[in-house]
């Protein structure tokens, strides 16, 4: 009878830490996210938006430009993939936008590296690599941050590690 009054309680334990665990788990991704939004913008480029969506195990990647040099005579539009990974890309006049959805389970590596001086618009900023693979395709895909302080950078390469390893398949 002990035993069974100890694995209740140690069951109600569990019960009430559970929700607290996963809250953190998403008041960090919002954190993240906030920190991200920050380091992602180019302050030469302030009509420019680069943002990393995160929920859960899923994540978007959203490039929004509002003064973009796009000519359309009718806006375009085209995806391909599905609502969890893929991606899709419209453009108007001055518009263009490219949504990049993964899940955190397909990503096998994240590196990084300080990005080299080819553009002269483009100020002197870090760039992680996400390589994704998902049966016979492997796509990997830049996300900047405009930082030179690679304490910073290794700060969220751990807090984007923590994400990936958290949905990793076993």
């Amino acid at each position: 009878m002990k035993t069974f009054f100890s694995a209740l309680t140690l069951l109600g334990a569990l019960a009430t830490t559970t929700p607290s665990l996963a809250q953190t788990s998403a008041t960090e991704q919002q954190a993240l996210m906030k920190d991200l939004d920050r380091l992602m913008r180019n302050p030469q480029k302030p009509k420019q938006e680069l943002h990393l969506a995160l929920k859960g195990c899923h994540a978007e990647q959203i490039i929004r430009d509002r003064d973009a040099d796009v000519e359309m005579p009718k806006p375009l539009a085209v995806s391909y993939g599905g609502s969890n990974s893929g991606w899709s890309m419209s453009m108007d006049k001055g518009f263009f936008e490219l949504k990049m959805a993964f899940e955190w389970a397909d990503v096998t590596s994240m590196t990084y590296a300080l990005g080299k001086d080819a553009d002269e618009d483009e100020p002197r900023h870090y760039e992680i690599k996400i390589v994704k693979r998902k049966k016979t395709s492997t796509i990997s895909f830049d996300i900047p941050l405009y930082t030179t302080n690679e304490a910073t950078v290794k700060d969220v390469m751990r807090r984007l590690e923590k994400v990936r390893q958290s949905c990793s398949r076993n």
